[in-house]
């Protein structure tokens, strides 16, 4: 009974957090969101990667998480990847590098000087925000040509992610708090009603 709850709970969060980077990217950049080769698609994978790896790293489930990430990622490129082999090592770096952002959040959270909404919401966009940008270094480093002789390109793309990171940032810890919210108003009154 008590891993059924856990799972309604993990359901509840992952729910919220991914519809929600979802959502509100579908609302600023509509059908880009959900175009392989539109950059706002970064939202979709982003979006379901945050929700997996928060609801299982939150709770210590490493294994689990891992295992849904990889899942997550053998989903993803088996639907996208259309004889692209670039599609995996893209997909796997971005999968891999919001995972460890995440999992880098809920320890710095973690620490005592963090204590109230603002400053999680805060700590959660500036570190998927530096992270996404990270992202755009490690692809560079496939090859180290074209980090050189595509510096300014691979700059503005630096600053792209940056700004898409800080969004995703702020929406993983606006779905966050509010999905936090919800399942202490809802387990609350289902206490109190039981």
């Amino acid at each position: 009974m008590k891993n059924i709850e856990a799972l309604k709970r993990a359901m509840i969060r992952l729910t919220i957090i991914s519809g929600l980077i979802i959502g509100l990217a579908y609302f600023i950049y509509q059908i880009a969101v959900f175009t392989p080769t539109m950059w706002a698609f970064q939202y979709f994978i982003s979006g379901i990667t945050i929700g997996l790896a928060y609801v299982t790293f939150r709770d210590k489930n490493y294994r689990e998480g891992l295992g849904l990430l990889l899942l997550w990622y053998i989903i993803l490129v088996s639907i996208i990847s259309k004889g692209n082999s670039w599609v995996f090592i893209l997909e796997g770096t971005y999968i891999c590098i919001i995972a460890f952002a995440v999992y880098l959040y809920i320890i710095i959270i973690g620490k005592p000087f963090i204590k109230n909404e603002i400053s999680r919401i805060i700590v959660s966009t500036i570190i998927l925000g530096l992270f996404n940008s990270f992202i755009i270094v490690v692809l560079n480093l496939y090859s180290i040509q074209s980090l050189f002789a595509h510096f300014p390109n691979m700059l503005d793309a630096m600053f792209l992610n940056l700004k898409i990171g800080a969004m995703l940032g702020l929406f993983m810890g606006l779905g966050i708090e509010l999905s936090n919210y919800f399942i202490d108003v809802f387990y609350k009154e289902k206490i109190v009603t039981s």
